[in-house]
């Protein structure tokens, strides 16, 4: 009677919780991927817990198989080898000599019990393969690529007694994506140590499963606290999306890095230009595109040689008699910055030459951009700070043009 009446008393609790304006009101800090600093953690990836052979497959196996757990943690193993991010496996091992143990909780006792994770030697693999200790075989080509990190095993729950910690601080690694098995138990403690040790920790909820049994949900258990503790959840789909979101980052910030001299080797600025300025063959400025366009209109129109004007020795084309009104009524507003070189480029001490189609204005100031099949100079521009490429262009115009 007892029993039943605290039964119904912690439902109603947790009810209570689950409605309340606070719990609706966690915050959420987030978890954004750095593929140097990452790495993705995978818990117990044995056949012991995911394979139906396995010793646990009775009370495991529906929670296993409602959250595809099975095919979410490859498709992370999958996903952090394409986007560069380092794996590590933190196994469970029993050794003969760990089933001498004195005492044991519930369910090390449990494990002990039903052989679970059983290897006959630290120092031997006879008849590993294929043992419930052994990976779950779709995901050897993962863990034995010769790159993924395989700590020491560790003995109950969390990593504590295994060198995990060691071995991700030497890569320097401080964030960590975690994922496997068993949800509310190695998962969970692997978390909380982690935390614990200054780690930024985020859970892939359906890339891990628990056993149930009557009247508990390990599974359930473990939502609730990966929610409290870790920075972020994610479902495997939004795991992979961000890492591969990061690793196209990555990709695209080291070709930023690369860009000076990528560029010049893609693309020489024309030898034929007045003094300092960008000028083609024929001497006519922008590839004969109107410069009162991009300021009037925001577009980038090809001008007409009959509304011809001159401006410093530099010769535009216009689209209309109005265009060259305002043009010669007040010149500076629409002649290109940086003499019609590449704006980014002068950010970074170069000529380089441009796409007249490529452009923005800024603060009323035409600036021009290199496009071609290799690299796009606005949005290396964009992604950088702009204040700082604007000071550093006008800084080293001044000195290419003796202005």
């Amino acid at each position: 009677m007892i029993q039943k009446l605290y039964s119904t008393v912690l439902v109603a609790a947790l009810a209570t919780v689950t409605c309340s304006p606070a719990w609706a009101q966690l915050p959420d800090p987030g978890f954004v991927i750095d593929p140097d600093r990452t790495a993705l953690v995978v818990t117990d990836p044995q056949n012991d817990f995911l394979s139906p052979d396995g010793v646990t497959w009775g009370v495991v196996g529906k929670s296993v198989t409602d959250n595809r757990t099975v095919d979410n943690i490859e498709a992370l193993f999958a996903a952090a080898k394409e986007s560069g991010i380092e794996v590590f496996v933190s196994p469970h091992y029993y050794f003969e000599h760990d089933h001498r143990w004195e005492f044991e909780g519930t369910l090390e006792t449990l494990m002990h019990q039903i052989g679970m994770f059983d290897r006959p030697h630290q120092l031997s693999l006879d008849g590993f393969a294929g043992s419930g200790a052994d990976w779950l075989e779709p995901y050897k080509p993962y863990i034995e690529d010769g790159e993924t990190v395989v700590v020491s095993p560790h003995k109950v729950y969390g990593p504590e007694s295994n060198d995990l910690v060691l071995q991700l601080r030497k890569r320097g690694i401080d964030k960590v994506i975690l994922a496997g098995m068993s949800a509310n138990l190695c998962t969970e403690s692997h978390m909380r140590e982690l935390v614990e040790q200054g780690f930024e920790v985020a859970v892939v909820s359906d890339a891990t499963a628990a056993a149930i049994v009557p009247g508990y949900n390990g599974y359930q258990s473990a939502l609730v606290n990966f929610r409290m503790i870790a920075s972020h959840t994610w479902m495997t789909t939004e795991a992979v999306t961000a890492m591969e979101e990061a690793a196209a980052k990555k990709r695209a910030d080291t070709a930023a890095a690369q860009a000076p001299h990528r560029i010049w080797q893609s693309a020489a600025p024309s030898r034929a230009y007045h003094g300092a300025r960008n000028l083609g063959a024929s001497g006519i400025a922008i590839q004969g595109y109107s410069p009162v366009s991009y300021v009037t209109v925001g577009r980038a129109e090809p001008g007409d040689p009959r509304y011809r004007v001159e401006h410093d020795g530099v010769t535009y084309f216009l689209t209309s008699a109005d265009q060259v009104i305002l043009f010669e009524r007040e010149p500076e507003r629409y002649v290109p910055a940086y003499g019609g070189w590449c704006a980014y480029g002068m950010a970074v001490q170069d000529k380089f030459p441009i796409d007249p189609t490529n452009f923005k204005v800024v603060d009323g100031k035409l600036l021009l951009f290199l496009r071609n099949d290799r690299v796009d100079a606005l949005e290396l521009w964009e992604r950088g700070n702009e204040p700082d490429y604007l000071r550093k262009a006008a800084a080293h115009w001044q000195k290419v043009s003796g202005s």
